[in-house]
């Protein structure tokens, strides 16, 4: 199997206590490759129906991101950027995919598709974790090490601040 061909890893986070209906959903993020063979990953959501219920992968909504836009995804989950929007996604150009910095909060996720929008909110632990597993599949895009891609990461937020003052 040729790395384009095969899905890599992947890590589910399950809101399917959530008190609010239209947040009770799960989360998957995989590692993929684009169509030009850059590393990547996918993001997929889907509504879970009831509390406790297990969710219907089957009616998931699916986003894989661009290389701009995983590094401002890892950026965000790092708390580096306070937020990241993709759009335009899919055959079709009716996807899009936001994340949002919500400080000691956590983080928000969101994926949309032909207006039907999806949100996941991310503790601070699965943030972390979220950000850990992001971050590997950007340094092997980037043919760094994970230590230097947070470091890569750090300045570049730096320089955007720097070049807004």
């Amino acid at each position: 199997m040729t790395h384009q061909e095969g899905f890599g890893e992947t890590l589910k986070f399950y809101a399917d206590r959530h008190p609010d209906p239209g947040k009770r959903t799960a989360l998957n993020v995989q590692y993929t490759y684009s169509r030009s063979g850059r590393e990547t990953v996918s993001v997929e959501m889907v509504q879970i129906q009831q509390a406790g219920a297990p969710p219907d992968w089957g009616s998931k909504v699916i986003v894989q991101l661009t290389q701009g836009e995983l590094t401002a995804f890892c950026s965000v989950l790092f708390g580096l950027r306070p937020e990241m929007k993709g759009s335009y996604h899919g055959d079709a150009h009716n996807k899009g995919v936001a994340a949002y910095n919500n400080g000691q909060k956590g983080a928000s996720i969101s994926v949309s598709e032909k207006g039907r929008q999806l949100h996941h909110m991310l503790q601070p632990d699965d943030r972390l974790d979220l950000g850990v597993f992001v971050l590997r599949r950007l340094a092997e895009g980037w043919r760094v090490s994970p230590s230097d891609a947070i470091a890569l990461l750090r300045q570049a937020a730096w320089m955007e601040r720097s070049s807004q003052q």
